[in-house]
Order: C-alpha cells, then sequence, then structure tokens
C-alpha cells in the first residue's frame, strides 16, 4: 500500500526538473594547439570512427536510467575536432542518440568545426545527419597569426567554411575568433573582428587568449599585449560588435 505514493512521489521529482543538455566529445586533433588545454590528443593513425561512436553509444546507454525520459533540448559536440569524424559516423552517432534519447522537436545541435577543406567539405552530410549548427574555429584571419597558434588552415579556408555554412541554411552558425594573440597589434585585432563581421555569422564568439599550466604556451610564455593594451582591443572591439548589431550575453 505505500508503494505507490512513492512511485508517483519519484515521477514527480523528474518531471519538475529542467530539460537536458548532452555534451558529446570527440578527442582528436591533428596536431595539438600550444594554447589548448582541452582532452585532445594528436592523431597517430586514422579516427576510429566506427568502434568511438559505438563506446560513446553505449556509454550513454549506462547512464539512460538517471536520465528517466527527460526531453533533450540542447546536444553540443565538441573536441578535439569532431569534424574529423566521418561523415557516416556523425550518422550513426546522431541516429544512435535518437533512437535513445528524448530530443526536443526544435532540439539544436552545434558541432565545432575546424575551417580545412577536408572538414568543410563534410558540413552538408553532417546536416543531413541532424546538426543544424556549427561552430567553426577561426581564431584569427593572419597567415602569422595562425601559424604561432600553431592552426593548420589558412584565412582563405576559414573564410570558405563560412560561407558554405551560410549556404546550407542551418538554424545558425558561430564563428571563435581569439584576441591578444602573442605580439598582436590593436590595429591587427581589429581587422581579424572586421573580416569576422563580414561574413555575417548569426553568433560571434570573441575571446581573449588566456595562457593555460600544462600547454606549450604555459611552458614557453609568448609575449602578449599588455593589459592597457588589451582594454584597447576589448573597448574598441566592443564598439565594432555593437556597431554590427551584435549584443553581448555571456563574458
Amino acid at each position: 500500500m505505500c508503494a505507490a505514493p512513492a512511485a508517483r512521489s519519484f515521477s514527480a521529482v523528474f518531471s519538475n526538473l529542467p530539460p537536458l543538455s548532452l555534451y558529446i566529445h570527440i578527442p582528436w586533433c591533428v596536431q595539438k594547439c600550444p594554447y589548448c588545454d582541452f582532452n585532445s590528443h594528436a592523431l597517430k593513425d586514422e579516427v576510429p570512427h566506427v568502434e568511438y561512436v559505438q563506446h560513446l553509444l553505449r556509454d550513454l546507454e549506462i547512464d539512460l536510467p538517471l536520465i528517466n525520459g527527460r526531453e533533450v533540448r540542447t546536444i553540443f559536440i565538441g573536441g578535439g575536432t569532431p569534424s574529423l569524424l566521418s561523415s557516416s559516423a556523425m550518422q550513426m552517432l546522431m541516429d544512435g542518440v535518437r533512437a535513445r534519447l528524448t530530443l526536443s522537436p526544435d532540439a539544436e545541435v552545434t558541432m565545432e568545426a575546424n575551417p580545412g577543406t577536408v572538414e568543410a567539405d563534410r558540413f552538408s552530410a553532417y546536416q543531413r545527419a541532424g546538426i543544424n549548427r556549427i561552430s567553426i574555429g577561426v581564431q584569427s584571419f593572419s597567415p602569422q597569426k595562425l601559424q604561432r597558434l600553431g592552426r593548420i588552415h589558412g584565412p582563405e579556408e576559414a573564410v570558405r567554411a563560412a560561407e558554405l555554412a551560410e549556404s546550407l541554411s542551418l538554424r545558425s552558425f558561430n564563428l571563435d575568433l581569439m584576441h591578444g594573440l602573442p605580439d598582436q597589434s590593436l590595429e591587427e585585432a581589429l581587422d581579424d573582428l572586421r573580416q569576422a563581421i563580414a561574413l555575417n555569422p548569426p553568433h560571434l564568439s570573441w575571446y581573449q587568449l588566456t595562457i593555460e599550466p600544462n600547454t606549450l604556451f604555459g611552458s614557453r610564455p609568448p609575449v602578449l599585449p599588455d593589459d592597457d593594451a588589451l582594454w584597447d582591443i576589448f573597448e574598441q572591439g566592443d564598439r565594432l560588435l555593437q556597431a554590427a548589431g551584435y549584443q553581448q550575453y555571456e563574458t
């Protein structure tokens, strides 16, 4: 006689909880950037596409009892470089997630991507798999600064990737851009920002490079702009963004 009220109470607790978000990690990169302290590893061999997706889905199944049927509103696939995952493996991953979870009909599904030619060529296939938002790691439009950051793409590839993302009519796309780079002048930082704005991304993540422990930059710190220069970059960059219609919502 006591079991029924307890069961109703348990269900009520779950029904009052907020919707869920899901983070999926793809840990490989072509090479490790000197500023990156995320769990990412330079590829030594081919990505184990199918095997890794199978492990991800098994891991998800273990946690299904904790989810108790709650709706998932957002999915973020980060890394590493998720766009190294083949389009067929991404389809397998998203099919497996949909088979195991209840996704909101308007769920936002974001994938981080490098602007490299190979990765960008997969954008349309990722869209067919269910990705509706792509976050492109541009970081800078300066060839010299990209090389200093250990990036393997050039500015032309960044522009092409942004234009391709826009042409796909995704729900949205985002450009990641850094400032306060080694030996970066105010005008160089603002020029990066102007080039990003010219691509008309619906969302722009503009953030300052910070030196983290256990990175190559942490052990061999580069010369960064001083505090006064950083403030000038932020203040004038903020004006540029506001004039272009962007509103800051996160710090």
